[in-house]
């Protein structure tokens, strides 16, 4: 009864309040002690989400940054295959739109004595045997079979491919081989006093019944005498570059000029 008489003294008068404001202050270190824990408790766990929230900014941003890089490098691509184009096609510039057709390469011989390709036009496109294909710069071979849907053609660098070409200062006619080198064709048959320099141009001359004249194939590069002979050594680079060609063009009035023999497929060496 003494109790609950203070009790209710005190809700009334506040006797006691001095005493709780002693007690609180002597109790708060060990409520702040105490509430540490849940404190720390709430503040790692903020930090935990805000730290996985940067981490995932970050990676989004890594991601976006990535994402950006891979089309600036499919822009330059897109450019660098716009440049192609407009080289090859400037290359037929003297040709009607109707008589050309753009192949595109699928596949190549890694045979280092074979230089073939396989192109992505056939019969069905109009391709044939024999028929002439030019690069960027100038002349870089001949279809060798042509099928319904894909054809493979073998370069002038090719050793079993021969073409009869013109030294256009000169008039001088020669029998342009292939080497198995990508850089590199020879002249055969050529006498030491035949006029010829470094730097002159080859073009096709269209006495071989395979290419139509005056298409430029290669530049001379070397010329050395053979001890003991009557004969030069003389070395060619072809004009288009043919270990990075990715376009062709096919020249579709040839076949009316040179129709299919045997002749005509038949490659000299």
């Amino acid at each position: 009864m003494l109790s609950i008489g203070m009790m209710v003294t005190d809700y009334h008068y506040n006797y006691l309040g001095f005493l709780r404001s002693g007690i609180s202050v002597v109790v708060y270190p060990v409520k702040y002690v105490a509430s540490l824990p849940a404190k720390i408790y709430n503040a790692g766990s903020e930090s935990l989400a805000s730290r996985k929230k940067l981490l995932d900014e970050n990676t989004r941003l890594r991601t976006n940054q990535i994402l950006l890089g891979l089309q600036l490098q499919k822009l330059a691509v897109l450019e660098q295959e716009n440049v192609r184009l407009r080289d090859l096609l400037s290359s037929a510039k003297q040709l009607q739109e109707e008589q050309i057709l753009i192949a595109e390469l699928l596949s190549i011989d890694l045979d280092p004595y074979r230089h073939q390709i396989v192109l992505n036009k056939g019969t069905q496109d109009g391709v044939f045997e024999g028929q002439p294909l030019l690069g960027a710069k100038g002349i870089i071979g001949q279809v060798d079979k042509a099928g319904p849907v894909s054809s493979i053609a073998i370069l002038i660098s090719d050793p079993n491919h021969a073409l009869l070409g013109v030294i256009a200062r000169s008039g001088q006619r020669s029998l342009v081989v292939g080497t198995g080198n990508n850089e590199k064709l020879e002249l055969r048959h050529l006498v030491n006093t035949t006029d010829i320099q470094v730097g002159d141009l080859i073009t096709t001359s269209g006495l071989d019944g395979r290419y139509p004249p005056n298409y430029p194939v290669a530049e001379i590069t070397s010329i050395q005498p053979i001890p003991g002979g009557a004969f030069v050594k003389v070395e060619a680079k072809p004009l288009t570059n043919l270990s990075t060609i990715r376009e062709t063009l096919l020249l579709r009035n040839s076949e009316e000029q040179f129709p299919k023999t045997a002749e005509t497929r038949t490659k000299t060496r």
